[in-house]
């Protein structure tokens, strides 16, 4: 009796076992559906669903409209999966660790997610509290007053012109220029090396929009950052090169009251120190669920 007491009981539980197997069987099989039950492709172990195809038709700027697309539908997920295999086969060689390439877009991808989960909608009261915070970067009126020395470049009508080639050829002359101003000042060096230009600089203060047409908006807002007295690198505008010396600035800086006159600049500024906080806040997070070791490089 106690043999077959023990049968019995050796029979109910591979049965149980047997209940139990099939259980989870069947439920990991109506999980799998679940999750890819709007799958349309799969390619090896990674399935494409179809709001991955949605979004990739999007990028491309494919519009799905009736039964006859169905020929740019196969194309679409066609390519899907190609470029899966290609991403799989990237993988399988390690480029993401290896290639600095793959590495930099990997990054470069990941920092626009981080940023795109921000999504800043910020309020008046916000933007002019940072206004406030930061108002002296902000001014109402800026005039500058500029001189320079203008030196013909040799290579007019060249498609050399304002190439590194081109600052070779004058090396020699732009070095004696820079040499001549350290040894006696700027106004003799105008006077010994400035050549006639296409346009003559005003001597007083212009306004910044002014220097613009001038000089063009790069030089000007790099102008607009120095302290007066100081003399530039040799520049390439136009058809030759400049040293531009800002002999004196003037800034009218912005009052509360002008918050709507640097709205638009104001809302692109907190949006930028936003995202710059955001990204600062998440690597410090992903650091603090790292193991991160560092060796003696030495």
């Amino acid at each position: 009796m106690p043999k077959n007491k023990n049968f019995y009981l050796f029979l109910l539980s591979l049965i149980l076992g047997l209940i139990i197997l099939f259980f989870e069987i069947f439920y990991n099989q109506n999980s799998a559906n679940f999750i890819n039950n709007r799958a349309i492709a799969k390619v090896n172990d990674q399935y494409i669903n179809e709001d991955q195809f949605l979004k990739y038709a999007i990028t491309l700027g494919a519009d799905f409209k009736a039964e006859e697309d169905e020929e740019l539908i196969d194309l679409v997920l066609e390519r899907m999966i190609e470029e899966e295999l290609l991403v799989q086969r990237a993988i399988e060689l390690k480029l993401h660790q290896q290639d600095i390439q793959v590495r930099k877009v990997l990054i470069e991808q990941i920092i626009e997610f981080i940023l795109q989960l921000e999504n800043l909608n910020p309020s008046d009261e916000q933007l002019k509290q940072y206004f406030i915070n930061n108002i002296g970067k902000y001014s109402s009126d800026v005039e500058l007053k500029i001189d320079s020395i203008f030196l013909k470049s040799k290579s007019e009508g060249s498609a050399m012109l304002g190439s590194e080639y081109d600052f070779e050829l004058h090396q020699n002359k732009l070095d004696n220029v820079t040499s001549f101003i350290e040894t006696y000042d700027f106004s003799a060096a105008k006077q010994k090396f400035n050549e006639p230009g296409f346009f003559i600089i005003p001597n007083g203060l212009i306004k910044y929009k002014d220097c613009i047409q001038y000089l063009g908006p790069t030089i000007c807002n790099n102008l607009r950052s120095l302290n007066p007295g100081t003399v530039t690198e040799p520049i390439f505008y136009n058809n030759g090169f400049y040293f531009l010396k800002l002999v004196e600035i003037k800034k009218s800086l912005a009052e509360a009251k002008d918050f709507s006159k640097f709205r638009e600049q104001i809302i692109f500024d907190y949006q930028n120190y936003e995202d710059d906080q955001a990204f600062i806040k998440y690597i410090e997070f992903l650091k603090s669920r790292a193991s991160i070791t560092k060796y003696d490089l030495k």
